[in-house]
Formats: C-alpha cells, sequence, structure tokens
C-alpha cells in the first residue's frame, strides 16, 4: 500500500464513519479486493484508522467532554451513559473480538468477504426495522437496562459489517430516545469503545506484523481525522434523508455473492 492508497482509504474512514454502513467492513473489502492484503492485516488496519475518527470526535466535543473531565459525578446523566455502555461494550466486544481473531487469522480473502457481506445486510434489516421509531426520551428519561442494551449493540459491532453507529442508533430509537440525541450518544460512547479496540489490537502485536509501514499508517489516520471532523456535519444531515439499510443491504449482497461467483 503507497501513500495515495493510504490516503484514499483513510478518507472512506473518515467520511462513512458517521453513516450506518460499516466503515470497517467498507474498509476490509477495499483492502482485500483492490489493494490485495490479507484479511487480517486488513481487519487490523481497519481498527487502527479509527484513531483518527476518535481524534475527530475529541475535537469535535473538546468542551463538552472537558466539562465532563472537570466535573466527575455520579449524578450527571451523561457521565452514567457513557461508563456503563462502556462496560456492556467491554463484555460482549472483548470475546467478540477474540472469535473474530481467530476466524480471519485462517480465512481466504472471500470467506471474509461473505462475512463482512453477511453482517452488511444484518444492519442493513436492523436500521430498517428501526428508522421509524425515533421518540422524544431525553438524557435523563435513559435508564440503565437501555444504557447496557446500547452497550451490548457497540459491543457486537467490533465484527466487521456490522456498523457501530448504525447498531448504536438504531437500538437507541428502538428504546424511544430523540433521534438528535441518539446521534450525539453514539459519537461520544464510541471514545472508549475505540481506545479498547486499539489497545486490543496492539496487544496482540497483528497490527505490527501486518506489513504496512508507519508513513502509510499515519497518512491513513491524517486522512481519516481531516475528512472524519469536516465532513461530520455534512454527514448528520444526510443520514436523515438516505435509505442507509438499503445501501448496507446492496453491498452486503455483492459481497456474498463475488464468493458464489
Amino acid at each position: 500500500m503507497d501513500l495515495i492508497q493510504a490516503l484514499i482509504v483513510g478518507a472512506v474512514q473518515g467520511i462513512l464513519e458517521w453513516l450506518p454502513v460499516s466503515s470497517s467492513g467498507q474498509g476490509m473489502l477495499i483492502l482485500i479486493n483492490f489493494l490485495q492484503a490479507n484479511p487480517q492485516a486488513a481487519f487490523s488496519l481497519s481498527i487502527f484508522l479509527h484513531m483518527g475518527t476518535l481524534l475527530a470526535v475529541l475535537v469535535k466535543y473538546r468542551d463538552e467532554l472537558l466539562r465532563l473531565l472537570l466535573n466527575l459525578r455520579w449524578e450527571d446523566p451523561l457521565l452514567r451513559f457513557l461508563i456503563i455502555t462502556t462496560m456492556a461494550t467491554g463484555i460482549i466486544g472483548v470475546p467478540a473480538y477474540m472469535l473474530l481473531k481467530g476466524f480471519i487469522s485462517g480465512a481466504q480473502g472471500m470467506a471474509a468477504n461473505a462475512l463482512v457481506g453477511l453482517l452488511l445486510v444484518f444492519t442493513g434489516i436492523a436500521l430498517h426495522y428501526s428508522s421509524k421509531k425515533a421518540g422524544s426520551k431525553k438524557m435523563g428519561g435513559i435508564g440503565y437496562p437501555e444504557m447496557a442494551a446500547a452497550g451490548v449493540a457497540q459491543g457486537i459491532a467490533i465484527l466487521p459489517g456490522i456498523s457501530r453507529s448504525g447498531t448504536t442508533i438504531a437500538s437507541l430509537l428502538l428504546m424511544g430516545v430523540e433521534q438528535r440525541l441518539a446521534l450525539k450518544l453514539s459519537f461520544l460512547m464510541s471514545i472508549p469503545a475505540v481506545l479498547g479496540a486499539l489497545a486490543l489490537d496492539f496487544a496482540s502485536g497483528d497490527m505490527a506484523a501486518s506489513g504496512f509501514g508507519v508513513q502509510e499508517m499515519a497518512a491513513g489516520v491524517f486522512a481519516a481525522f481531516v475528512f472524519g471532523y469536516f465532513t461530520m456535519d455534512f454527514m448528520l444531515k444526510a443520514a436523515g434523508k438516505m435509505r442507509f439499510d438499503l445501501f448496507c443491504i446492496a453491498f452486503g449482497l455483492l459481497a456474498v455473492l463475488s464468493l458464489i461467483i
């Protein structure tokens, strides 16, 4: 992978992270099918590129995050939400990560294509059934079971093809949370989740063994940050006007058909 290719893959991550279409799944499909990366290296790089969009969220919501850090009180409903969802994400996400790494380490490119494709179809179906379920529930009205459910949804989204934003937004909408608040919470709860996923991947040593150069990885992260930050508001507006459920299903079916053909 050269610098131009790294910038392109990073830009894809930066743009698609805000849409419920699985940026990691789409990134893996590009890396496997167009850049001939092996599935394990593609999975590690797709996780690593989330560092760029993580930085974009930190910069975008810096004032609110600083307020949280300076006023750590359990009574703060946003702090409670982030703690409970992070715990639930870890309980589900760590075992799912381990199982997935075992599968990917022995998978061929076409098998990985099929897995990502099937999970994209699943994401599309979930989005379809939640798209009209938004309620009017505010931050104070979200209970512990609902927080845990959103965290579980995020933990499952370690699987490439299951959209993290899609599953978390869908779960919150199904529980009656107001749409704009659901989007904001999905962004914020990604911060500890992405940090955890990065820590797991670094600890496994797969990123170091992937064969991608430091310059290429840095270029990808930079592109993910720039495109992620400057397209965040635009993509949020577009998210209410486009049928991302059909997008996920169509691309998922194409990936599965590529295995058959």
